[in-house]
Parts: C-alpha cells; sequence; structure tokens
C-alpha cells in the first residue's frame, strides 16, 4: 500500500474502525491494524 495513512483516514468513514494509528516497525514498515464493516482485522502496512 503506498500510503497508510491515507488508507487509514478512510476506515471511519467507510465504515471500519481504526483499531491501532500508524506505526513506524523497525524492519522498515509503517503499519496499522483495523476491522473492515464485517469485523475482519486487516492490516495496513507500506514499505518505508
Amino acid at each position: 500500500m503506498p500510503d497508510v495513512d491515507a488508507a487509514l483516514a478512510r476506515v471511519v468513514p467507510l465504515g471500519g474502525e481504526a483499531t491501532s494509528g500508524a506505526n513506524d516497525m523497525p524492519w522498515g514498515q509503517r503499519v496499522a491494524h483495523v476491522r473492515d464493516p464485517d469485523g475482519n482485522a486487516v492490516n495496513l502496512t507500506q514499505q518505508l
């Protein structure tokens, strides 16, 4: 995904839930955890 922060901003307006903010991981990825409208857990991941 090219921009985790932009995708994260769209989660709630589209009926999902942001369960964490975006964080930079030491292995070179930016990651956010969300739930889709059906309650499925989804990780948004971007290479840094």
